[in-house]
């Protein structure tokens, strides 16, 4: 493997100057080199991270249109760079409404993927990007060696949620999403397969992306069809009011401000993002209703405030588009905002 020929060539489409980018450095090139997604969970875990670490990177920060053309994540030279980082595994081909790579299998045509210069090496899933994130740089660590093993399990708990589900999905019985949400990503599946198809036969003579191509188009085939079953999105939704109840169990359990008590740890970054793009869903009433889990509630407060949250998540350019839920999306000003930074970005 050539490492610089392959981010060179994974490079070469990405040239809009405000999605690619240098973060939190200057002068030489740094170590890391990072490929995400504004509105991409997994993404958002990353840039947290970073931000957490103070962590100078190459953003390349790739859209996902999918009306006119291929999302940045689907084009040959991305996913035959990204397969680096996964050579024997499992491609994922089916579809549950999560999006862990551990009980799905491997995506080749998503974000977030990391570029270790140094190492010469290709670093895929987010939750092993954190951690190597974590391992590689100083400051304070987010992962301490004595609370390894239930950070992991706290992780575990996020990964394993129907995320996607209902982000794609509408509730059977009253969509409450923001409405430019539904708008845009209604028969999204469809279009996804029919931009996969394309680029499989443009890359019929590489076996390697024939298949990645033909295991995404089985898996986005099978997601079409999951969000079209109510009783699949139903139970969706039930595993993301339980996913918040094991929260407010565990923040019960030893009364201190974060997940595991006093430190802040790799744990609440991910807790944070996922209860965030609950309530910017519109699902939020999950603690929030009656005041029903008022541990959570608490937490809340203080996770969405702090400042390498806001970096990653809230104040990143179109990460989030206008939504009722929250206070940072709602109104005139952020929905001109948000439509300036599209224009920005090229979409």
């Amino acid at each position: 493997m050539n490492l610089n020929r392959l981010v060179a060539e994974a490079n070469e489409p990405f040239t809009n100057s405000h999605r690619n980018r240098r973060i939190n450095g200057r002068g030489g090139k740094p170590r890391f080199e990072v490929y995400h997604a504004a509105p991409s969970l997994c993404s958002m875990k990353v840039r947290t991270v970073l931000a957490e670490k103070q962590v100078p990177y190459d953003s390349h920060d790739l859209n996902l249109p999918i009306r006119d053309r291929a999302p940045e994540c689907y084009l040959p030279g991305y996913v035959r760079l990204r397969l680096q980082g996964a050579p024997d595994a499992k491609l994922a081909t089916g579809y549950t409404g999560q999006s862990s790579v551990t009980t799905e299998g491997f995506d080749p045509c998503v974000v977030p993927t990391l570029i270790d210069h140094e190492a010469e090496k290709v670093v895929v899933d987010s939750a092993r990007i954190c951690a190597y994130i974590d391992e590689h740089t100083g400051g304070e660590r987010l992962i301490p060696e004595d609370l390894a093993g239930e950070i992991e399990a706290q992780i575990d708990i996020v990964d394993q949620a129907p995320h996607v589900a209902v982000l794609y999905g509408a509730h059977p019985d009253g969509d409450v999403r923001p409405n430019g949400l539904a708008g845009r990503i209604e028969g999204v599946h469809a279009r996804k397969v029919a931009v996969l198809e394309r680029l499989k036969a443009e890359v019929a003579d590489d076996a390697e992306l024939t298949s990645a191509y033909a295991a995404k188009i089985a898996k986005e085939a099978d997601a079409g069809e999951f969000m079209c079953d109510p009783d699949r999105m139903r139970a969706a939704h039930r595993s993301m009011d339980d996913h918040v109840g094991q929260l407010e169990k565990q923040l019960a359990s030893h009364g201190g401000p974060w997940a595991l008590g006093e430190r802040y740890t790799m744990a609440d970054v991910m807790w944070s993002i996922s209860l965030y793009r609950m309530k910017w869903l519109g699902i939020g009433g999950a603690w929030e209703e009656n005041d029903s889990r008022p541990e959570v509630s608490a937490y809340t407060e203080l996770a969405f405030a702090r400042p390498a949250f806001r970096a990653g998540v809230v104040d990143w350019p179109c990460a989030y588009g206008p939504s009722p839920h929250v206070t940072e999306f709602a109104g005139f000003g952020a929905t001109l905002g948000f439509m300036i930074g599209m224009m920005r970005r090229g979409n």
